[in-house]
């Protein structure tokens, strides 16, 4: 290999993952449990309401309680592990107030939760939304604390539901955050080895990622042991539901005290995606350092002219918020889905700030399938074919492992969400199921959205509502990030394997 081979590729420093607090160890999880509850006891009635969330739920008491809530200054969270614990706060009573228990669905956030949250985001920054982070980085501790990070050790401090069906949910994905970090360290080690042109040290860097993609892979198929796909569908999936997209809040909503009112004096609604698994920066890595490209769905790359999608975000930092009205920054211009930046890019702003510009950086240096195409563009016939094969065929595994991963991802889906979905339509349901009857001339393709909005059913839920609108009039069923969510998925997967590299016999 010419000693000049990399010379096309700018030569950016590798990025350290301890500048993006990220863990050796953990990954993208805190190196220590999060915080089980904020010490502070001026932010007593937060944690207070929090203790009692599910019995207020029941009784349909808490949008009364939390109407009677102060309104709290967030200047006495002093790290981040307490800026964590309150956006996790937070993010449960703010959803549980909006979407509510055999209530009507609100489109108005009060100013208690709504100014305090989005300070407590711009910190993270982040969208004042829940995200993977809250219930999955943020949410969890050992049961022994003694013994090390793994499924069989964890538990979650915060659930919607109060099911162990929604902590397993959550604990899988922990879990799986923490197998990553040895992903991670090896993605390092690989744009290195590229760098070096040290082919022996880029396989066995890549070995390692795809045995950590292997090890994902098994972890999520432990989904199906303790996670019900009812439960999930019917009493979690609804609280992780965000505003955008979404037909129950076509407008978004209202976070009151924030910024009610335009210039023109209009109302300003905000709309933001919810809690999806494509906020994991471990996965969004992972394809970064493959260079696996993501488009919209139904898009021609070629056709469209696109060129690489993983260009930065322009995120910034940040600002000194006390010269704006309220103490809270103006409301960021959403990220529309566009060829140059599709679906995977817009929802980095549901990823906490230090991971995401993690992304942005390892996007600007990674370019292992380009050295691996370069080494078989140069190959000479000689002893070096072999290495080159084995180089060709551990980047391969890598794809194959990830596609895998993508296709127990998509069984998953499958089975908590589409075929639950399927099995409501045309069905008349017991009040234990905690919706209303369906009249036998709606079929499972077909919405029952504008009934719900006319007419106010006395069972009438979260998990109702989000039925109604996650099934379109086209049948297309849509995820709880707004995506049309069994194409996104497929086409996520077809264009992992359109990466696998051909060595000509």
């Amino acid at each position: 290999m010419p000693p000049n081979h990399i010379e096309a590729y700018p030569q950016i420093t590798v990025p350290r993952l301890e500048d993006y607090d990220i863990d050796p160890v953990t990954g993208f999880l805190p190196p220590t449990p999060p915080l089980r509850r904020l010490s502070d006891p001026y932010y007593e009635p937060w944690e207070s309401l929090l203790d009692i969330f599910h019995d207020l739920m029941l009784a349909g008491r808490l949008r009364e309680c939390i109407g009677k809530l102060e309104l709290l200054k967030t200047d006495r969270l002093k790290t981040p592990a307490e800026f964590r614990r309150a956006f996790l706060v937070l993010s449960i009573l703010a959803h549980g107030y909006i979407w509510g228990n055999f209530e009507p669905v609100v489109d108005r956030l009060p100013a208690c939760l709504a100014i305090p949250w989005v300070k407590v985001s711009a910190y993270l920054e982040v969208a004042p939304i829940v995200n993977h982070a809250a219930v999955v980085l943020w949410n969890w501790r050992l049961i022994f604390p003694n013994e090390p990070l793994c499924l069989n050790n964890l538990a979650t401090l915060d659930t919607y539901s109060n099911t162990l069906d929604e902590s397993w949910f959550y604990l899988v994905t922990t879990a799986i955050e923490c197998i990553g970090s040895r992903a991670l360290t090896a993605i390092v080690s690989a744009i290195q080895a590229s760098r070096d042109a040290n082919n022996k040290a880029l396989i066995a860097s890549l070995t390692d990622i795809s045995k950590a993609i292997s090890d994902i892979r098994d972890s999520l198929q432990r989904m199906y042991e303790k996670c019900d796909p009812y439960v999930f569908y019917w009493k979690v999936r609804p609280y992780l539901a965000g505003w955008e997209n979404e037909d129950r809040l076509p407008k978004g909503i209202i976070y009151e005290g924030v910024d009610e009112v335009d210039e023109k004096g209009e109302t300003i609604f905000r709309q933001y995606v919810g809690a999806s698994a494509g906020q994991s920066a471990l996965i969004q890595a992972l394809d970064i350092a493959l260079n696996v490209e993501h488009y919209p769905t139904n898009t021609n790359p070629k056709a469209k002219g696109h060129s690489n999608i993983f260009n930065a975000l322009h995120s910034t930092s940040p600002k000194n918020s006390s010269s704006y009205p309220n103490n809270i920054p103006p409301v960021q211009a959403e990220h529309s889905i566009t060829p140059r930046q599709p679906y995977l890019h817009k929802i980095r702003q549901n990823i906490p700030g230090p991971h995401r510009r993690f992304l942005e950086d390892l996007a600007k240096v990674a370019h292992i399938r380009e050295y691996v195409m370069s080494q078989v563009d140069c190959s000479d016939g000689d002893d070096g074919d072999a290495e080159v094969a084995a180089l060709v065929d551990v980047y391969n595994e890598c794809l194959t492992r990830m596609n895998e991963f993508r296709n127990k991802h998509l069984q998953i889906v499958s089975v908590y969400i589409i075929n639950q979905a399927r099995k409501s339509g045309g069905l008349h349901f017991n009040s234990k199921d905690h919706a209303p009857s369906l009249d036998k001339g709606f079929s499972a393709g077909i919405s029952t959205t504008n009934l719900i909005k006319t007419t106010v059913h006395r069972g009438t839920t979260a998990a109702t509502t989000m039925e109604n609108s996650t099934t379109t009039h086209s049948g297309t069923i849509k995820g709880t990030g707004g995506t049309d969510l069994m194409p996104f998925l497929k086409q996520m997967r077809d264009e992992t394997a359109s990466k696998e590299i051909y060595l000509e016999q």
